[in-house]
Order: structure tokens, then sequence, then C-alpha cells
């Protein structure tokens, strides 16, 4: 296996237990990971505002790739490099949303929104726009009609949901972003995940890991299987292939 040089790791399914928490002995081994000169990437769909608790408590002061890749921090603190959906397109989602009476969610430059229509402003500036329902043929029914749209990149991270950002943009294309930034290659690159929205990254990084609760598309394609969220399959992945203990 490549030296590892930066894990991207997913969030939801992944570093978070199912009670939504990361675990002081996974923190201390990410900890170990950043010690050893190791960048220890939060690459997740949820916006920076869901991100940054989870900074502060890790204490980390590394790289994130939020919104699936369209919006990357360079370094913690700073401004993110933001790919924007294209302001018709955003239009037009939010009316298939509307005619569908589906609940949704996403991210702008203001911050979340919840089941409320951004005004035009920030829906110029929209990261990512998500739909999320319990009625499977509600999230089918939105699906059919965003499907064969060309303009956008179409994911999930639940069987409940579907994601959309701008053409081209996913966690690979953050990670990618990142990679040119700190010169490493994705050969060096670790990465572990669960859900859809993490195929692309798995096709594209070195050492692709997949938790034991994540879904068979990336099993099929992982190099290595480590346990469930809620069992520290980070934690444990990061000690057995990158600290060797």
């Amino acid at each position: 296996m490549t030296n590892i040089k930066l894990i991207a790791i997913d969030l939801d399914g992944t570093l978070l237990d199912s009670q939504h928490a990361i675990r002081p002995h996974t923190i201390s081994v990410l900890q170990q990971a950043v010690e050893e000169g190791i960048h220890v990437v939060v690459c997740t769909g949820r916006g920076i505002s869901r991100i940054r608790p989870y900074e502060a408590l890790m204490e980390l002061k590394q790289p994130i790739v939020a919104a699936n890749g369209a919006d990357v921090y360079y370094e913690a603190g700073h401004v993110g490099e933001k790919a924007y959906i294209d302001l018709k397109t955003a239009q037009h989602i939010f009316k298939t949303i509307e005619d569908i009476g589906i609940p949704f969610w996403g991210f702008t430059d203001a911050g979340e929104f919840i089941d409320g229509i951004p005004n035009k402003q920030e829906i110029a500036r929209c990261l990512k726009i998500g739909v999320q329902s319990e009625d499977p043929k509600q999230l089918q029914a939105f699906y059919e009609q965003v499907k064969g749209w060309q303009d956008i990149e179409l994911t999930s991270s639940a069987s409940t949901n579907y994601e959309i950002n701008q053409l081209g943009i996913s966690k690979a294309y953050g990670i990618e972003k990142l990679c040119r930034h700190l010169h490493i290659s994705l050969d060096e690159v670790m990465c572990l995940g669960d859900s859809a929205n993490d195929l692309a990254l798995f096709q594209v990084a070195g050492f692709p890991v997949a938790m034991q609760n994540a879904i068979s598309d990336l099993k099929e394609i992982a190099k290595a299987m480590t346990t469930s969220n809620d069992e520290e399959g980070v934690a444990k992945a990061i000690e057995c292939y990158v600290l060797k203990k």
C-alpha cells in the first residue's frame, strides 16, 4: 500500500456513531494521525455550519471538504473555495420541489435552509440542495423528474434522500482540489465512507475503506473493510493501515 498522506473521512454513518457522536478513542486516533504529519480531512455532504461543532471537538485544525465537495477549506478557519449550483438550475430544482411537495434542505453562503426556499440572492449562491422523504413514492417522483438533467450531480447519503450539486461537483472533486493544493497524489489518499455520495471518492482514492454498514456498491470497490460506525471502524482502520498498531 502507498504511504498514506491524507485521510478523507465521511461524517454520518462513518465517523459519527448512531447517536451522532465521535467517541474519545476515535478522536485520540485522529489526533495521533495528525501528529504523524497526516492530513485528516472531514469530507461530508454536510454544510460547514453543521461541521464546526465536530471540528471544535476534535481540535484537529485541518482542511475540510463540505457540501459534497462544493465547499473546500484548504486551511482550518479560512474561507472555502465554493462551487455553486447554476441559478436557473437551482430555480428549476425548487420549482420541482414545490410541485411535488417534498421536504427539502440545503446550504448557501448564508447557512442552512430547511423547508423554506431562499431568496433569489441566496439561491444564486446555493452549494447543495437535498430532498428527504419517508414516502418512497414521493422520493421516486422527485427522482423521475430530475434523473435526466444534464447540469447536475445527483446522489444520496441515505435511502430516504437525494442530494444535488452542480455538474462535476462531488467529494472526489473536493479532495482532488485539496490534493493539488497540498501537492499530494490521490494514490496517497485513504478514504472512509458508507453511502452513495462517497462513491465518486472511492473511485479515485488510492485506498478506499468501506464501513461494515456501507452500501454494497462501496464494498465492491473498496480495498479494505472495517467495522461499523458504532464499533469505531474509522479508528480501527487508521490504527491498522496507517499507524500500524
